[in-house]
């Protein structure tokens, strides 16, 4: 609890100040100075009283939704509760974090006797992560504006800002024993073709393949019966996502660890609703979490959790390390897809090493993102020296890239080359080429 002057006692102050001088040319105004100082002091002592047990008696309550879109609106009450006979009169001012729009939150507070105040804002908080809202700032002013105090009361708050896509845009209900509510419902299909898991058994007709027949089912029924198979469910799919120094580049999205993460949640959602297991991987310059496949929409929750708030860490990427793990961890032979970018010759021949030793035992899908600065630079035109040489290393940097991704492809490894706030939808397309090819 702290204690300021408050305006009138700093007037008041003033005004003895002035009195003073004045005493100089009459010196009994003098006299009347320390019984003016007396009456302030004792004014100030009751008003300070008054202040101190009213301040201690409020309460202050938060209430948020603990899962919000990105850039959704947030809408925050505040309900301070006033217990005592004493009116209470002053401001607050809420610390929101440093990405919140608006910025400040700072308003006027009355409260009645034995009554309670709400107050409301809305927010929106357009970067993904996990924010915390607090503490809550009060300062209260006496009758008589002579003294003034202020504490900090701990209504804290937490919020989860998931990217738009995985929460609905009609209904923002809070969640429920950490329950993250998702946009879709799983849903069965089941698709037939040139796969080999079993679907059924069905009776021939003209045209149908002669080498499906199903020779014990025929004899039983005495008619030509065939079998039918279906493309294999329940496989594999490992997302792996690069949060190093190369995925901190902004992009008109955010950065690029921003779209990754969009894209591998939407993909993961993808994958398990076509019957798939699906699991994920985050490392740097280290494995900083690893999650082994999982089948149904319930997973999806921890996939969140894994990513939601993952941002990046300006360190070299490792890529042998999180493959080392892939080798030991994942034995059954899956769809692995690894959002990253190479840039430096350095770093290039060791993932395309690693890639090329995990293409033999997996499908291999490498979605390369590429830096929007570097191609403003190219397109931007040319005006002084300076210019010309940023230009000429942009160009040296894009042809040792297409070298790097053209020794990925040569070594079985399925590449896709796009910008960053385009992935989504190519990424889920080549998904589904792939898993369609029974390469798995």
């Amino acid at each position: 609890m702290t204690v300021r002057p408050g305006a009138n006692l700093v007037v008041a102050l003033s005004v003895l100040a002035a009195w003073s001088l004045l005493g100089l040319v009459w010196s009994p105004l003098l006299w009347l100075i320390p019984l003016a100082l007396a009456m302030l002091a004792a004014l100030a002592a009751v008003e300070w009283r008054q202040l101190r047990q009213a301040l201690r008696a409020v309460t202050v309550n938060r209430a948020l939704p603990n899962v919000i879109g990105r850039d959704f609106p947030l809408l925050v009450e505040l309900t301070f509760n006033n217990p005592s006979l004493t009116p209470l009169a002053g401001e607050f001012r809420d610390v929101l974090p440093a990405t919140t729009e608006p910025r400040r939150w700072a308003a006027a507070l009355t409260v009645s006797p034995k009554s309670t105040c709400k107050k409301q804002l809305t927010f929106r908080i357009p970067t993904r992560g996990r924010f915390q809202l607090g503490p809550v700032w009060l300062r209260l002013f006496g009758p008589w504006r002579l003294v003034e105090l202020q504490r900090s009361f701990d209504a804290c708050g937490e919020v989860s800002v998931l990217p738009e896509g995985l929460v609905s845009n009609t209904q923002l209900a809070q969640k429920t024993a950490d329950e993250i509510r998702l946009l879709d419902k799983l849903l069965h299909s089941r698709q037939r073709g040139a796969g080999t898991e079993f679907a059924g058994l069905n009776e021939y007709r003209p045209g149908d393949d002669v080498r499906r027949i199903d020779w014990r089912a025929t004899a039983r029924l005495r008619r030509p019966i065939i079998r039918q198979f279906q493309v294999e469910r329940h496989r594999d799919v490992m997302i792996v996502v690069d949060c190093g120094r190369l995925m901190g580049a902004q992009t008109p999205k955010g950065a690029k660890l921003d779209c990754a993460i969009d894209s591998a949640l939407m993909l993961a959602r993808v994958a398990l609703q076509s019957g798939d297991r699906c699991g994920m991987a985050v490392f740097s310059d280290c494995v900083h979490g690893y999650l082994r496949p999982l089948a149904g929409i319930p997973a999806m929750r921890a996939m969140v959790e894994n990513l939601y708030d993952l941002q990046p860490n300006y360190r070299e990427s490792d890529f042998g390390q999180v493959f080392a793990a892939l080798q030991v961890r994942q034995t059954k032979r899956a769809l692995v897809v690894v959002i990253s970018d190479v840039v430096e010759t350095g770093t290039s021949p060791r993932l395309g090493e690693s890639l090329a030793a995990l293409a033999r035992r997996h499908v291999m899908l490498f979605a390369a993102l590429q830096t929007p600065l570097l191609e403003a630079i190219i397109r931007a035109p040319l005006k002084d020296f300076v210019g010309a040489a940023q230009k000429a290393v942009v160009f040296r940097n894009q042809r040792e890239r297409e070298r790097a991704l053209h020794a990925l492809r040569r070594g079985g490894v399925h590449v896709l080359d796009v910008t960053p706030s385009e992935l989504t939808v190519p990424l889920i397309n080549r998904f589904i080429e792939l898993r369609g090819t029974n390469l798995l």
